[in-house]
Order: structure tokens, then C-alpha cells, then sequence
């Protein structure tokens, strides 16, 4: 079943003095009950603006969209009040800086307490004097029964002596700890969706796996669904049932997670796997995607990838068409105009996992095709 599906999502920013900026353009995504969907890409993607699109927070900026649907429902026509709700009854977040995001004044139990109040199925008041008192005068009881599922969730999420940890402030936790009370704190009203955005970014690897074995482990036994925004494919292999690939604002492939990484369709889904060190070192340099992403004031027209594909030609400058790849896995890339087969793209310097020199799925066959070198501007 289907919880979040979103077609054709369009975010402006509006500039004073200046053009307005695209930062999101014709995004699809869909969420589905019980699994963790990855959205990857590299910084200024878009990933954490579609993020927050889904929350609704994203203030000044015009959100456009084909369908915006949670539930069936769609999201902006919900008004202010609906979507207090909804955030935090249904969709909870996880944000990247938890130093930033949680109150340093406040208690980690009494902050996620605060969520069970609000969100939660407990008969405590939630009003504004009830919640000043217990902030400012006599705290949150610890009989009480929003203190007792902080330390619940506090456990959940497995941090070791959860009641001791309750009375702790954040700047007492190391970040990893701060991150799981993060999650504690999004799983305070029970949502059956929580956006991470990137929420192991500054941690060791060994504190990342134990929080990315605690999101999985809320999917599997909890049914939680799981919008997971990293630039990280690692932890995309390691965690993710599907997978949204994007670049400058735009969807460039999406699918299983099995079939980007065993059958990576767009070449720039192909250059992020061959920049992964255990497969992409030559002669001990990594393989890079030569050039960097467009200013998004200033994207070239089509793909917004062309300047930086060794396989661009000329139809690359028109509208990017989707070509259905497999059951379930698209690309937006003009090669699949020319066939079903779309030849080979080589990537300079690059190579397969057992080190011999390779191609990927692109174009030569196709007599418009540019060399690795020669990037046409059509």
C-alpha cells in the first residue's frame, strides 16, 4: 500500500532583487507502507527540501504539485491546524543537527514527553499553562504516563539506562545519543512515517550502524515507514528497500535497491556508485564526476546533467523523457530514446569491482552520442 505518493513536485523560492530559484523540479516519490525509501544525491540536490515539503515547512517558498498525497489525502489542502496534527501523530522528523533541533533547556525525557502529550494517547493536559508550569515550575512528574513512555521510547530506541538518561540535557549526550533520542522523540505520537534526514551525518561509522540498525529494526517490527535522505549509497545498500536518486532538483532514476545497484540505468546513478572507494580507487585516485552541479538559477535546458555526462548528445537539451527500465525501476535519460538498448557509456579511469576497465549502460550505439571528453551543448 501506497502512504506517501507525490507527482510532480515543483519548490520556488522567491529572490528579492533576483530570479527566483527552482530548487525542486517535477519530483515523483512514493513511500510504501512498512519499508525504507532512500532519497540520495549529492549537497544541493533538493533532498531536504522535498524532505521539509512534506512537512510543510518549508516558509516563503511556492509548493506546486500534480498530487501530494499521505493516506489518500492530500497534504496542502490540509489546513495549518490539520497539519499541527498530522505532524507528529502521522509523519515525524528527524532532523540532521540534533544539537540544534532539541531544546538545550529542556530535558531530553521532558522534551519527548511534551511529544506524547501532544501526539500521543495519554490523558494528561497538553494546554499552553499546563505545559509553562511543568517547563518553567515543577516538570513532568515521573509517574506521570508521558514521562513513563519517554523512558519507554528512550528504551526503544536503545539507549542504555533510559529513566537516567531522561533527566539528562542534550549537551550531556554524545551524538549518537542525541540522534536516538531524536527518534525517540519522533516516535512520541506514533506515526507511521518518519523523514531522517540524514540523521547519522558527523558520526562515527560504528555510532551510524547502530542507529541505522535501529530504523531498520522500527520497520520490520513496527511497520514504521521510513523516508530516509542521505548522500551516503553505503548506507543506502546497507538499509534501504528502494531508492530516489535526484540531481539539481530533478528525479534522475529510481527503483528497487537491488536493481540501481546491480543494474544502474543513468549515468549519473552509474558516476555515484563508481565514486564509492571499494570499488572505484585507479591506481589508489578515485573515480570523480569530472565538473560540479549547475547554479539553480541557471540550469542548462533539459537535462540537468548534459555539461557533466560522457554520454550527452544533442536531444539532451530537450524535456527528460522516462523510460521504464524494469517493473518498477524508471530512468529519466534521453539514451532509452534511441532503443531499448542504449549501448555503452564509459566513464574515463573507470572500472569494475575486479579492477578491470569497463563501460556502463549509455549510449554508443547511438552515432549522436559525445565522447567522454566532448560534451555537446545540442
Amino acid at each position: 500500500m501506497t502512504l506517501l505518493d507525490i507527482e510532480n513536485l515543483r519548490v520556488t523560492f522567491p529572490v528579492d532583487g533576483g530570479p527566483d530559484v527552482r530548487a525542486v523540479d517535477g519530483v515523483d516519490l512514493s513511500v510504501e507502507t512498512g519499508e525504507i525509501h532512500g532519497l540520495v544525491g549529492e549537497s544541493g540536490s533538493g533532498k531536504s527540501v522535498t524532505a521539509r515539503s512534506i512537512m510543510r515547512l518549508l516558509d516563503g517558498a511556492r509548493v506546486e504539485s500534480d498530487r501530494f498525497e499521505y493516506r489518500g489525502e492530500d497534504l496542502y489542502a490540509k489546513s495549518e491546524a490539520e497539519m499541527r496534527s498530522i505532524r507528529g501523530d502521522d509523519v515525524g522528523m528527524v532532523f540532521q543537527d540534533s544539537l540544534s533541533a532539541l531544546n538545550p533547556v529542556m530535558t531530553v525525557g521532558e522534551q519527548i514527553a511534551e511529544v506524547v502529550r501532544h501526539h500521543g494517547d495519554v490523558d494528561e493536559s497538553a494546554g499552553l499553562l499546563s505545559e509553562l508550569r511543568r517547563k518553567y515550575v515543577t516538570g513532568t512528574s515521573e509517574d506521570a504516563p508521558s514521562w513513563r513512555r519517554a523512558v519507554d521510547l528512550l528504551e526503544t530506541v536503545g539507549i542504555p539506562d533510559p529513566a537516567s538518561v531522561a533527566t539528562t540535557y542534550p549537551h550531556q549526550l554524545s551524538g549518537g545519543q542525541r540522534q536516538r533520542v531524536m527518534i525517540a522523540q519522533a516516535l512520541g505520537g506514533d506515526p507511521s512515517l518518519i523523514v531522517a534526514d540524514e540523521p547519522t551525518t558527523a558520526l562515527d561509522v560504528t555510532v551510524e550502524a547502530g542507529i541505522l540498525d535501529e530504523l531498520r529494526r522500527l520497520c520490520d517490527e513496527f511497520g514504521v515507514s521510513i523516508l530516509l535522505i542521505t548522500h551516503d549509497l553505503g548506507v543506502v545498500a546497507e538499509t534501504c528497500d528502494s531508492v530516489t536518486v535526484m540531481y539539481s532538483g530533478s528525479v534522475m532514476e529510481r527503483g528497487s535497491t537491488e536493481q540501481l545497484f546491480e543494474n544502474p540505468a543513468h549515468p549519473y546513478t552509474e558516476g555515484l556508485l563508481r565514486s564509492v572507494p571499494e570499488g572505484g580507487a585507479v591506481d589508489g585516485e578515485l573515480t570523480t564526476i569530472p565538473g560540479s552541479a549547475p547554479d539553480p538559477t541557471a540550469r542548462p535546458a533539459g537535462c540537468p546533467f548534459r555539461d557533466r555526462c560522457p554520454a550527452a548528445f544533442e536531444a539532451c537539451s530537450d524535456p527528460l523523457p522516462e523510460h521504464a527500465v524494469d517493473e518498477g525501476h524508471v530512468a529519466r535519460c534521453h539514451l532509452y530514446t534511441e532503443g531499448d538498448d542504449p549501448g555503452e557509456v564509459t566513464w574515463d579511469g573507470a572500472t569494475d569491482v575486479d579492477g578491470a576497465a569497463t563501460g556502463v549502460a549509455g549510449a554508443a550505439d547511438d552515432p549522436g552520442t559525445a565522447s567522454p571528453t566532448e560534451v555537446t551543448d545540442g
